[in-house]
């Protein structure tokens, strides 16, 4: 359920323009080439539903940490399909959290809302992270 749900909505990111990520596409097994439904479209809400219950959201931090796992020891100029993939994934948590008011879980939510703001370091940061 956790995937068909995933896949749906990387489908609604496509389909409303954005461009296709291959590690998410290698990731779900899907080529995208689906059409969407006007269901599909109208069913984006329960969509994001599920991929935020509590049974299903270590499913999308699981997603998260691997990302970062496997960008660990490859040169930066390498990384751009994983760097694609996580911007997909804040801008599904984003939307979960904001205008779904979905629970996403700590460590999805820190990741959102640190995204764009490198000035200000999350809470858990402080004791981790050298200063700006």
């Amino acid at each position: 359920m956790f995937n068909q749900a995933l896949l749906l909505i990387y489908r609604l990111f496509l389909h409303r323009g954005g461009r296709k990520i291959n590690w998410m596409e290698q990731y779900l097994d899907d080529d995208a080439g689906d059409a969407l439904s006007p269901d599909d479209i109208r069913n984006e809400p329960n969509a994001y539903e599920i991929i935020f219950l509590d049974e299903h959201r270590p499913k999308l931090e699981q997603i998260y940490m691997e990302l970062l796992n496997e960008m660990t020891g490859i040169p930066y100029g390498q990384c751009e399909d994983m760097f694609e993939a996580l911007a997909f994934l804040q801008e599904i948590s984003a939307i979960a959290l904001w205008k779904y008011h979905q629970n996403v879980g700590q460590l999805v939510e820190e990741f959102v809302r640190d995204y764009d703001r490198l000035d200000v370091p999350s809470p858990l940061c402080q004791d981790r992270c050298p200063s700006i």
